[in-house]
């Protein structure tokens, strides 16, 4: 399958809206200084590591991999948890980034 039918709104959409509804249950366990958001930062990057493959490792933020491993290795921080949005939120404007890009090119 061609990039740019990888990188339509619907295709990365539902990883953003996942996103969005992991993020809700696990900003709550930081603020409560819960455990149980651990499990579901476990998603997260289990999320995102299938965001990268879907866009066929494309688009990575700047140090994405660095970044990724500080996450892996402490999913319980509440440093890692910001780190993990900032990626999704990087990774969204780079797909529109280069969706305007393959649009510009295929013209």
């Amino acid at each position: 399958m061609k990039l740019s039918r990888k990188l339509t709104k619907e295709a990365v959409e539902p990883f953003f809206n996942d996103w969005d509804s992991l993020k809700e249950s696990i900003e709550p366990s930081f603020q409560n200084r819960s455990r149980t958001g651990q499990q579901e930062m476990l998603n997260g990057i289990r999320l995102y590591k299938q965001l990268l493959a879907h866009c066929d490792f494309e688009i990575i933020p700047l140090n994405g991999p660095e970044r990724l491993s500080f996450i892996e290795q402490r999913p319980a921080n509440f440093a890692a948890f910001r780190q993990l949005d900032e990626l999704f939120s990087e990774m969204k404007k780079g797909i529109a980034s280069k969706r305007i890009q393959l649009k510009r090119n295929e013209q």
